[in-house]
């Protein structure tokens, strides 16, 4: 086990949260279908709260547990490595890989913002 190994399951991990939250974003939207600029709106505001979880979640990668996360559970052959080099490789893996995804929903929110100035709204 490497730890690219480590990495594309914390990526595999993260991605299956962050495409349940798309889900709940994108029918929160169809939801507000009725108003464009509401649809919009709301989606750049619920993609901004993604982002700042993952950056949160990221903070604190480090320092949680590693037998906690979903990316120990993932790990098929667990490496006979000390507890302190596990905890680095997997909280930095997974620290990563958030940091990455809350910039990647930051840029969706923004992108989404201009959007709904386009849109405009009522009046």
């Amino acid at each position: 086990m490497t730890y690219d190994d480590i990495r594309r399951c914390a990526e595999l991990s993260v991605r299956r949260g962050c495409g349940f939250a798309l889900i709940a974003v994108v029918t929160a939207m169809v939801g507000f279908s009725s108003e464009p600029w509401i649809a919009i709106r709301s989606g750049a505001i619920f993609v901004l709260i993604a982002a700042v979880v993952l950056f949160w979640k990221g903070w604190h990668a480090r320092r949680r547990n590693y037998r906690h996360t979903e990316v120990w559970l993932m790990i098929e052959d667990a490496p006979a490595l000390p507890r302190e080099r596990l905890q680095t490789m997997i909280g930095g893996a997974l620290a990563d890989v958030y940091f990455e995804h809350a910039r990647l929903a930051a840029y969706m929110a923004l992108a989404l913002s201009g959007i709904s100035l386009l849109v405009g709204g009522p009046g």
